[in-house]
């Protein structure tokens, strides 16, 4: 991992070959040669269904064969998957993942939204790192093989770049949406010119993250901004084919969707989070135009002071939106997809006296849809990964079905989503690198990245001070 003492430059753009030169500490590990052998498959491909007994070859990251009894050259790896489910790696699609390091900073009459002021002034580029190394290799620990870091804090150039250094040294795959430093004045465009400076460095033919990073801006969205600044950057997105992402309410009806797609703004393209209180209308255009909605269930729940979250998530579903789940941040939810699903299943059924009474309680293979494929495609990637199909990249993981919560074995649809956990994940392959194995992160330095968050959070509550402040001045050992 690149060390923190590289984030501090504040040199102008380097070329993207010369941040592949600087290196990192711990080298991702080679994408080799192998076969997953005897797994009860979720494919979540409806042409390949479930496979029980299943095999998956892999070569150079991608997925080349899946059926039973395969033949692979002598000498290929062999993953014995006999006792395990082998499903798409999970995607998370609306993560502020520079929050991580103060998830436990929480208390009474100062959550979230406190916590995240008071934090806020005093990020530097080494901990934007911190956070998000912890945040994405927690993921990767979770089975999350993709991610959507939703940045509403670009403070500098050289906290994106500290950003865009995580994201080359983690190997997760991930969309990155450029926002707003908090605090900007809604009479302010965001820095447009860092936007393109950051797309044309990190993101070109020469880019250092391996075409596992996408690029995108997110919006403070309309009810926030005047029209005239909402369209000058969402034309600027539009016209580099980028997919933008905003808010649109957790505990009050903060705009209708509906005159986005007058403007031409709603689409595949258009990821909206949380819309907890959306109206039929807002639904239908959402439908009608594949406009995917990120519904972080957890956040949802805490911060959805208005109701209708359970509502909310059977109606979308049964209206024909693509839905897919997010965890908003660490100190929102738990970094844990599995019991997003399961958490979601048990809301996913229609209430009485609710407009959903007569709709279609979610089912097992809808939540992992929406955990998995949906996701992918929410994000711009469901052409290369969120399901397991020849020809996809190799983002797999493999859950153990003889944990004691996980037997007797049964449906494996429920027991993905509904029954597993983050703790039953046993391997993780993110396009194509063995990055958990047995059990343990194994692509990855994790006492760096613990120490990193620990040291990150010591500081920031040192100089945040207040509520938060350290009963110590002495920084932590770890």
């Amino acid at each position: 991992m690149a060390g923190l003492s590289m984030l501090t430059s504040a040199a102008p753009f380097a070329a993207p070959a010369a941040y592949a030169q600087q290196g990192t500490s711990t080298k991702l590990p080679g994408r080799s040669e192998l076969v997953i052998r005897k797994g009860s498959i979720v494919t979540v491909d409806d042409k390949l269904g479930n496979i029980e007994g299943g095999d998956i070859h892999v070569r150079n990251g991608e997925i080349i064969a899946i059926g039973k009894d395969l033949q692979v050259p002598a000498g290929v790896e062999e993953i014995d998957a006999s006792r395990r489910i082998v499903m798409p790696g999970l995607v998370e699609t609306h993560w502020h993942t520079w929050t991580s390091a103060v998830r436990n900073l929480l208390a009474p009459e100062f959550e979230y939204f406190k916590l995240k002021g008071a934090i806020v002034p005093h990020m530097t580029p080494e901990d934007f790192y911190a956070a998000d190394m912890l945040a994405m290799t927690e993921a990767l620990n979770a089975g999350i093989t993709t991610i959507h870091n939703y940045c509403h804090h670009v403070m500098s150039r050289e906290t994106v770049e500290a950003e865009m250094r995580a994201h080359q040294d983690a190997g997760i795959r991930a969309l990155y949406t450029f926002g707003h430093r908090d605090g900007l004045a809604n009479d302010k465009l965001i820095d447009l010119d860092l936007a393109a400076g950051i797309q044309a460095n990190w993101f070109g033919s020469s880019s250092p993250l391996d075409g596992r990073v996408t690029f995108g801006i997110n919006s403070r969205g309309p009810a926030s901004l005047s029209e005239a600044i909402f369209r000058k950057e969402l034309d600027w997105a539009f016209e580099r084919d980028l997919m933008v992402a905003m808010h649109a309410g957790q505990n009050r009806y903060s705009y209708s969707v509906v005159p986005l797609k007058q403007m031409g703004y709603l689409g595949p393209k258009t990821l909206i989070v949380h819309f907890v209180l959306a109206k039929p209308e807002d639904r239908a255009v959402m439908a009608e135009t594949n406009a995917p909605l990120s519904y972080s269930v957890h956040s949802e729940l805490r911060l959805g002071g208005g109701g209708y979250q359970a509502q909310q998530l059977v109606a979308m579903a049964n209206d024909g939106v693509l839905v897919s789940f997010s965890f908003d941040g660490n100190t929102l939810a738990p970094i844990d997809m599995f019991e997003t699903m399961s958490t979601a299943w048990y809301m996913g059924i229609p209430y009485t006296g609710s407009e959903t009474e007569k709709m279609k309680p979610l089912n097992f293979k809808q939540i992992i849809e929406m955990g998995t494929i949906n996701g992918a495609t929410a994000l711009g990637l469901g052409d290369k990964t969120g399901s397991l199909t020849v020809g996809k990249r190799a983002d797999i993981t493999l859950v153990r079905a003889d944990d004691l919560n996980m037997i007797p074995h049964g449906f494996v649809d429920g027991m993905i989503a509904r029954t597993a956990r983050a703790s039953n994940v046993d391997t993780v392959i993110a396009d194509g690198r063995i990055m958990k194995r047995g059990g343990k992160i194994v692509g990855l330095d994790v006492e760096k990245v613990k120490s990193d968050a620990v040291r990150s959070a010591f500081n920031l509550r040192l100089k945040a001070g207040g509520r938060i402040a350290p009963s110590s001045t002495t920084p932590p050992a770890f």
